[in-house]
Parts: C-alpha cells; structure tokens; sequence
C-alpha cells in the first residue's frame, strides 16, 4: 500500500484530498497541518509522495521541499505541491527545489487522483530499476570474483593435493610448492583488497555476453591515492 502525506493548514483541503484518495482505496493516508509537523512525519512515516501546501505560517512549503529534498533518507519522496499561486516563478522555484509536480486551488479531484498516480507508478518504477541495477552489480561482482579468484585458487588446490599425495617429495620440490601456495594466497587477498576498493564500476566484456568488473580500473584512483 503507497503511502501519502497530506499537508496543508486548511482543515478543508485537507479533508478534501483525503476524501479524493480515499475512493482509492489503496492508500495509507497521513495528515499534517504544518511544516513542522510535515518533517517530524515525514521522517517517521517515510511516505512515498507529499501533497504539500506552499503558503503554510512558519515553515512554507518551499522550505519543507527544500529540507525533503536535501536530505538523503527522503530526497527520494514525490512532492507535489499544491498552490493557490499561478505565477509562474513561484512554481518554478519550487520545481528548482526538487518537487516533481505541482496543481493549482481550487483543484479537480479527479485531476489530483490522476497526477498522484502517475507520480506514485514513476516511483515504482524507479524503485524496479534501481533493484535491478543493485542485482546487476552483484552479479557482475560474482562473475568478476569467479574469474579472478580462479587461476590462483588451482594453483592453491593443485600444490597442496600434490604436497598430499606425496609425502616424500625432495624438500626443494616441496618448497616450490609451497612458494606457489603463498604466492596464489597473496593474490587472492590483493583481489579481495582491490575489491573491497573500488571506488566506481567499470565493466569489462566476459563470456556469453555478460559483463564483469575491471577491478584494476575499478580500484585504481584508491590505489594510487
């Protein structure tokens, strides 16, 4: 259920976009009367779009915008400002301060409805892409840790069934052995080093298509730093 913040000092109005979004019916609705209150709730109601009245006493509704937006645990909030202004600089200051939409008093409850929908399924939407981005990047890094980690970890595997199968090797062998046991763990850890560095992505082609992580461009402004 999407969540909606109601804000506006006109008990009317109020009542109005709640009656408006109720025939919804899918909407958990939250009121507040102010600016203030509008940020307390906003921050422990994390509501997924804000119906916010621009001419409020104390904090205005640009303030509030310009607070939301600023903020990253709530930047991501649709504002839709709701105005009895129509000059245009008043609505493209708030637009500048990050609100997404804006409707003017008195308002079409229909038109209201309309707009709230479409802001809440961009939400959505933004929310599914940016899920699949985070599953892409995992991905990437599984495939990236898989190649890397490969080539030394046989080395590691190999030596060690050798040095286990056989006991009496000459000692000269089984320093070889061991030197490419230690050599193999050193690179493991400097790809798990590089990996946990990476300061952005950088993709390199695989196999079939797929894409994995240059960890050497990936990391290296870390490293030389």
């Amino acid at each position: 259920m999407h969540r909606i913040l109601i804000v506006d000092d006109d008990p009317n109005v109020s009542l109005l976009m709640r009656l408006t979004l109720s025939r919804d019916g899918d909407f958990d609705l939250q009121v507040a009367s102010n600016g203030e209150d509008a940020l307390q709730m906003a921050d422990q109601f994390h509501p997924d779009l804000m119906l916010l009245d621009l001419m409020m006493p104390g904090i205005d509704g640009m303030e509030v915008c310009r607070r939301i937006k600023a903020d990253d645990n709530l930047r991501n909030i649709s504002v839709i400002m709701v105005t009895a202004k129509r000059e245009p600089g008043d609505i493209i200051k708030g637009m500048n301060l990050g609100a997404d939409d804006y409707i003017t008093k008195p308002f079409n409850p229909e038109e209201l409805l309309a707009r709230v929908r479409v802001h809440l399924r961009i939400r959505m939407l933004e929310q599914k892409t940016a899920a699949h981005r985070e599953l892409e990047a995992v991905l990437k890094m599984a495939l990236t840790m898989q190649h890397e980690i490969n080539n030394p970890l046989t080395g590691i595997m190999g030596n060690s069934e050798l040095l286990s199968d056989w006991p009496n090797l000459p000692p000269e062998e089984v320093n070889k052995c061991v030197e490419v046991i230690n050599q193999s763990a050193k690179r493991i850890r400097d790809i798990v080093q590089r990996m946990s560095s990476v300061t952005k992505v950088v993709s390199a082609p695989y196999l079939a298509g797929k894409e994995m992580i240059d960890i050497h461009k990936s990391s290296e402004e870390n490293v030389e730093g």
